[in-house]
């Protein structure tokens, strides 16, 4: 807000200054017959003061008056020589043959020389003003009372419009109760009202959404843990082999609607708590290790391999461990799927912060898809088959603990071929 108050107020100032030299040097050829006769009359006046003034009397005593007026008006007044005379220019001279009077430019008092001639046939050049101490603190105080009327106006609104974005800032963060509270007399009441509005509706279908979800998850977990029983017992009942194809391949279906229900319900649980749970100091080295939701025996089905990279100055670190824990088995489960040989753990100290990186030697993610992954459900078009496909929901269950942690997520291209995710973490 307060660049918005300095922008307005620069743009102000400028105006009123580009205003006023245009007043002062446009006018006076906008409305030339009028502002030429009143400046002739003006210095009609003076010149015949001046004529009375310094016209009866000889050399000496005229230089001595002008000397006086000198030290009352400095630079203001000077008698030419005879040779700055001649130099005058030809329009100048003709207008004090004519009128004994005339003057450069437009006759402005601040920017235009006048002359005069005297009964002895010297000529006295009138110098413009110059701005004095008192002028430029009259305009000091005009500006700054400017200011002061564009802060006494503004105050109200920047109050208004910070309280609106704290409420949007609390609501896109997570806070669904979140609202803007004005005064009825506010000027941005209207679009406050439409704010609380908006924010009403999203939250309503916010929560209907994971009402639904958890609902529907929860409601699914009983069926299907009917179904595994039952397909289970069903198994004992038949020696035929093509009946125990069958029901294998149905209770590897029920396994997948179990991993599926199981998503959403972590899904919606990170959803409706944004903030961490308590942290704790873990040994990194070990504890990713053993969270890594892989084994041996996949990665030998996969003829794949699983290679480590500490850095050794970081050997502990507090963080919420069950979260942290979640978003790297789905990284490491997920390169799984796509690598063709080669998986690569690294974990790297920052200044301030530190990177878990999960790399693989896939096919890698096409740069327009990057930052589309994130998003539930979204699956690229190679990864709708059984072989490879998951649900769309591992990698954005792991950028909701990112954000969770404090931390971001972000995905390129590895050195190895495949994909890089890179977790960021605060130490």
């Amino acid at each position: 807000m307060l660049r918005i108050l300095i922008r307005l107020y620069l743009i102000v100032a400028i105006l009123l200054l580009i205003s006023i030299v245009f007043v002062q040097r446009s006018f006076p050829y906008i409305f030339s017959t009028g502002f030429m006769s009143q400046t002739h009359r003006a210095y009609t006046n003076e010149a015949v003061l001046l004529r009375e003034y310094l016209g009866p009397i000889q050399d000496s005593a005229q230089q001595a008056r002008l000397d006086r007026m000198e030290r009352m008006n400095p630079q203001r007044y000077r008698r030419l020589s005879a040779n700055e005379k001649l130099a005058l220019s030809p329009s100048i001279m003709q207008e004090l043959a004519r009128y004994r009077i005339a003057w450069t430019g437009s006759g402005d008092n601040y920017y235009s020389n006048a002359y005069i001639t005297l009964d002895d046939g010297s000529v006295l050049e009138i110098r413009p003003y110059t701005f004095d101490a008192m002028q430029i603190t009259a305009y000091i105080v005009i500006f700054s009372v400017m200011l002061g009327a564009i802060i006494a106006w503004l105050t109200p609104h920047w109050r208004d419009l910070e309280t609106l974005r704290i409420a949007a800032a609390r609501f896109g963060g997570g806070a669904l109760d979140a609202r803007a509270k004005l005064s009825a007399n506010s000027s941005i009441k209207q679009l406050c009202a439409h704010f609380n509005n908006m924010a009403d509706r999203i939250g309503s279908l916010i929560t209907a959404q994971r009402d639904m979800v958890n609902a529907a998850s929860h409601e699914l977990r009983t069926p299907l843990a009917r179904l595994e029983f039952g397909l289970a017992n069903l198994m004992d009942t038949t020696d035929d082999s093509n009946t125990h194809k069958r029901i294998h391949a149905m209770r590897k279906d029920v396994e997948e609607l179990d991993i599926l229900v199981g998503e959403l319900l972590t899904l919606s649980m990170l959803e409706q708590s944004s903030r961490a749970e308590s942290k704790e100091k873990i040994v990194l080295e070990d504890f990713l290790r053993s969270t890594a939701g892989v084994s041996n025996e996949e990665l030998a089905l996969r003829r794949s391999t699983l290679i480590w990279s500490f850095d050794a100055g970081l050997q502990e670190v507090v963080i919420e461990p069950r979260s942290l824990a979640r978003a790297f088995s789905n990284l490491v489960r997920n390169a799984l799927r796509y690598t063709r040989s080669t998986i690569r753990v690294r974990v790297e100290a920052d200044i301030d912060s530190w990177n878990l990186i999960v790399e693989d030697d896939g096919v890698g993610i096409p740069e327009q898809e990057r930052e589309r992954i994130f998003e539930p459900f979204y699956r690229l078009d190679r990864s709708r088959d059984r072989a490879t496909g998951g649900y769309g929901l591992g990698l954005t269950i792991v950028k909701k603990i990112a954000d969770r942690l404090d931390g971001t997520v972000h995905v390129g291209h590895s050195d190895l071929g495949g994909a890089k995710f890179v977790l960021n973490f605060p130490l």
